[in-house]
Parts: structure tokens; sequence; C-alpha cells
């Protein structure tokens, strides 16, 4: 066996030849250690605002590409052919079921791009204060726009199936999810300092190389992460996010539950009478509500929940542009709303002809398919950060995702339809509001500790299928609220 050691300046490894004056070896000088000093150095904070959904956590630098490339290249736009199968559907009468599917399926990766264009035109503004208001409002304009289109067609049971079916796949299936996949799955991060790997074809040994020694830059560099099953594992995050954004889930479980008691207990009064002014006026007030809560978030406990929900684990962030001028931001968020709002509307269209020629529940579509639409991404966003160890950016999305739609997307459907003569109140039905509530108070006995394990994970999305078989059973003709 031959004898392979370290190669420094002016020696070679036993039996190699040195290569002398090579441009490789030129890169590799003894300043090595000011390379690795200058490495130490803290980064400056980095330019870009892109937000998690739903809150105002910065998300770690976008890796995928650059500009319209990187976001148009990405393997889920493939389901995009959908969007034009789906017209094509609908105009030649290919049937309904198939139009619906088709443009169901367009809308996922439409809705990861009208989303990516809203954090690059928050990143191109450069302004935390408006970048936080931007993703405030339009962190959640897929849903926004179908419940404009459902709202139309006066399908007032489908918008709320649509809107409870959001905040309840956020809270259940993508916090467990996250957890359960973050609680069996280890991260480990691979030292900083370059490492080499020399193999011996011959004699199938492997040595490595690690700090103070200079290597070739040509041989392979292993992975920076490596990924590993683990049995017994406890992820720790601020709790002060969670708790907020729960305590806001509960302000908006009240109101719902307050109005329909309120129905209950005076069935004899009609919806004009009564019920449309009271969810009227509650909703001014739930919204108030979250416009105190963005302030909360962007003004004066802005450092404090940073300090909470920063991404980092003790490395300084890095330093990102934006990949797409503020221009061509807005003209993309424009392009993907036109293309949502008229998938939406085909999608609305043929939602009573799949419900009677599929046999499928009208509330397991509203409550579990179609919330899938908007949320697909943040679903893998959200397991992936708690895979990387990274709870809090997780809880940001999920939770944060579902304090957005119960306090500004359901009350601005309320005053949307008050806008354009539709009756939509805030009277969810009692099995519905019993639903989520108790999930709210579930999460908050999840989260109220400030760690997390699989266990936890695994009891959210029982929870969550549960309720997707209550919806697959529940009848059309039951609820009234819904149908």
């Amino acid at each position: 066996m031959r004898e392979i050691s370290p190669r420094t300046n002016g020696t070679t490894i036993t039996g190699m030849p040195a290569v002398q004056g090579s441009p490789r070896d030129a890169r590799v000088q003894p300043n090595d250690a000011s390379r690795r000093a200058s490495l130490s150095k803290p980064v400056k904070r980095r330019l870009s605002s892109r937000l998690v959904k739903g809150t105002s956590i910065l998300k770690p630098p976008n890796n995928d590409g650059e500009g319209l490339q990187g976001i148009l290249m990405h393997p889920l736009n493939i389901l995009l052919v959908c969007f034009p199968l789906g017209v094509l559907s609908d105009r030649m009468g290919w049937g309904i079921s198939k139009t619906f599917w088709f443009n169901f399926f367009a809308l996922v990766p439409l809705a990861k791009i009208l989303g990516d264009a809203t954090e690059e035109l928050a990143a191109g503004l450069k302004n935390d204060m408006l970048a936080g208001l931007l993703n405030a409002t339009f962190g959640n304009a897929v849903e926004m726009v179908i419940t404009l289109q459902t709202m139309r067609a006066g399908l007032m049971g489908v918008v709320k199936a649509t809107l409870l079916g959001s905040v309840l796949s956020n809270l259940l299936l993508v916090l467990g999810m996250s957890f359960f996949m973050g609680g069996i799955v280890s991260n480990k991060k691979q030292p900083r300092i370059r490492r080499s790997i020399l193999v011996d074809a011959q004699m199938g040994a492997r040595t490595s190389f690690t700090a103070g020694t200079e290597i070739d830059p040509s041989l392979p560099i292993p992975p920076d992460n490596t990924m590993e099953i683990v049995g017994e594992k406890v992820q720790s995050f601020s709790a002060m996010t969670a708790l907020v954004n729960t305590s806001m889930l509960l302000l908006s479980c009240l109101s719902f539950s307050l109005v329909t008691v309120f129905c209950s207990t005076n069935e004899d009064l009609t919806s004009e009478e009564m019920l449309l002014p009271i969810s009227r006026q509650c909703s001014i007030v739930i919204m108030m509500a979250y416009c105190a809560y963005i302030f909360f978030q962007l003004v004066t406990h802005r450092q404090a929940m940073a300090e909470a929900d920063s991404p980092g684990d003790g490395e300084p962030e890095e330093e990102e542009e934006p990949k797409l001028s503020t221009h061509c931001a807005a003209g993309l968020m424009l392009v993907a709303t036109l293309i949502v709002s008229l998938c939406s509307e085909l999608l609305v269209a043929s939602l009573d002809g799949v419900v009677e020629q599929a046999g499928i529940s009208e509330h397991f579509i509203g409550i579990i398919l179609l919330p899938i639409i908007g949320n697909a991404c943040e679903h893998a966003s959200a397991i992936r950060f708690a895979i990387m160890d990274k709870p809090g950016l997780s809880i940001g999305i999920a939770v944060g995702s579902s304090t957005q739609v119960s306090l500004f997307v359901v009350p601005f459907a309320v005053l949307l339809g008050w806008a354009i003569d539709q009756p939509m109140d805030l009277n969810f039905g009692s099995l519905n509001t019993t639903v989520m509530s108790v999930s709210v108070i579930i999460v908050l006995s999840v989260v109220v500790d400030g760690q997390a394990n699989w266990l936890q994970g695994y009891l959210l999305m029982s929870a969550y299928v549960l309720i997707a078989m209550l919806y697959w059973y529940l009848p059309n003709e039951k609820g009234s609220a819904i149908h």
C-alpha cells in the first residue's frame, strides 16, 4: 500500500507526481488563514425583505435560480400545462370533471408564481415596513381571488368552507407534518472549513483532510448537510409568536361563535334584518384587530418578534439582492393574478357538476381539497424548515398564515360581499365553529411550552384526518351554513 500524506507548500503526496506551476496550485496560497478569518467576519444584514407568508419573519436566501428563470423553471411549473387544457376543456365541452381537475392542478403552480412575485416585489422595495404590509395584505392573494369568484357565483357555503379549510390545513396538517418530520429527521451540518476526500481507486481507501491542510481544489467536496433518522429528538423554539398568533385565532373563533350562537337563538330573524349587519360590524372590529397585530409586529415589538423568530442558528445572515426589478415583479403579479382569476372562475363554474358526478361531498371539496391550491408550496417549505431544525419558521408559516386568513381574509370576504351585494356573513354553523375552536385550543396546548417532538406532530395530523373523515361523510343537504 502506498503511503498517502497531505500535500503542503513545497511537499508532494508520496506516490503522486507533483504538478508545478499549475493554475490551481497558484490559487492555493499561504493566505488561507486570512481567507478563513474573512469568512468569520459578520455578514451585513441582507438587503432583501422576503418574508414568511403571514408573518414578518425574514426567509432564508433564495438560491433556486436567478430572476424569471429561477421562478418559471421550478419543477412544479410543469403543471402549468393544465391551464390551456382546462380552458380547452371548458370551451370544447370535454366534461365538467376534466375542467375542474385541469384548473385545480393549474392553480397550484400559479399560486407559487404569485407568491414568488409578491416576495420579489417586497424585496425590491427595500423597505421592511412596506414589505411587511405587502406580505400582510397579499400573502393569501390566491384565496382572495377564489373567494371573489366563488362569491360572484353565489356559493356562500363554498366560500366559508374554503376559508375554514385553509385555517385547518395550516394549523393541523402543515404544523403536524412539520413537527413530525422535524422530530424524526436530524439535519447535521458539516464543519464550514473546506474538506476534500482522496479516493484510492485501487485499494478502495478514503482519506479526509480537514483544517490546516492545503488541498487540491479539484478534488470532490462532501455535502454540507447530512440527514438521518433519529430515535429521540426535541426541537425548541420561542413560543412568543406562536402564542400571539393563537391568541388572535381565539379572537376570530370568538367572533364566529358569538354570531353563530346568536343566530341559533334567534331563528325567527331574517338574514338581512340582523345577521348581515352584525357580521359586517364584527368584521370591521376583526380587521381593526388585525391592523393592531401588524402594528405590533412591524413597529412596537419588531425587535422582540425578530429575535423570537430569527431563522438563524447564530450564523450571520447572507446578503441577498432582489432577483427581479419592481416593475417586472409587479407585472408578473398582474399576469399571474389574471390567470388565477380565469382558472378559479372555471373551477367554480364546474364545482356543482363535480359534486353531482363524482359523488364527492361539497364540504370535503371546500374544506379539504381547495385549500391545497394556495398552500401546497408553503406546506413543503414548512416541512423543509422543520427538517433543517428551524421550527420557528415552520410555526410562522403554519400559524401565521392561519391568522392572516381568519383575521383578514374572512372579514375581507364579508365586506366584499357587502360591496357586491352578496349575503356573506359570519355564521359558519355550529359544527364548523366547534371544529375550528377546538383545533385552535389543541394547537395552543402544543406550542405553549416552546418545544416540539414527533408525537405532537402525529397527534395534530390525526386530528386533521378525523376532521377530513367527518366532512367526507357529511351530506350536502346538512349544515345550512355551508350548503
